[in-house]
């Protein structure tokens, strides 16, 4: 890697962690790119080299992320939920801050709607059993999501008040043990 991409790769980085923590602060609507550049003490062009808008850079960090998540997750070796759960958690542990801007009502909705439909196409074609299913696979695939935010979201808002690990065991029954059920007429493994 060049001097330059270096210079690059910091630059992007001081200004995502710029609009993490101004947001944390006031709230992403009322976050400007101006907050974000002396945040991160860099030129207010600078920005608009790398980014078009706050939600350019919002989503550049969630698709970053989101793919450290996915690429933790399609590691599979033998897991199981409760595993993928614990995978999860311990993801939302180390990057605290973003899931916290992105699951409140500070993050901007239009990033979220972006990264359901991505997760969601994941979902279909990677969580989703593959035997025939009572309901609809879209409905499963947005039911996983959805009950997995509210989880991260209790977690997050209740000072995560369990380890990762109980929290897995809790994603792994409550959400995939419970969706295999219903869906599939199997009782959950124990």
């Amino acid at each position: 890697m060049d001097k330059s991409d270096r210079r690059v790769k910091r630059t992007q980085k001081s200004l995502g962690d710029a609009l993490i923590a101004v947001t944390l602060e006031q709230g992403y609507d009322s976050v400007t790119i101006k907050d974000i550049t002396e945040r991160a003490d860099v030129a207010y062009s600078t920005f608009f080299r790398h980014y078009a808008d706050k939600d350019a850079l919002l989503f550049e960090i969630l698709h970053t992320t989101i793919i450290q998540l996915r690429d933790l997750l399609s590691r599979k070796q033998q897991r199981s939920a409760r595993d993928d759960g614990r995978l999860i958690f311990q993801h939302v542990a180390a990057n605290y801050q973003f899931y916290r801007v992105l699951l409140s009502s500070q993050g901007s909705s239009a990033v979220f709607q972006r990264i359901q439909t991505a997760i969601v196409d994941d979902l279909l074609g990677l969580f989703v059993p593959q035997s025939p299913q009572r309901i609809p696979p879209e409905i499963i695939a947005n039911h996983i999501f959805a009950a997995t935010i509210a989880l991260i979201r209790w977690w997050l808002d209740q000072d995560m008040p369990y380890t990762i690990e109980r929290m897995g065991d809790i994603y792994g029954a409550l959400i995939i043990a419970a969706t295999e059920y219903v869906t599939l007429g199997e009782p959950p493994a124990s």
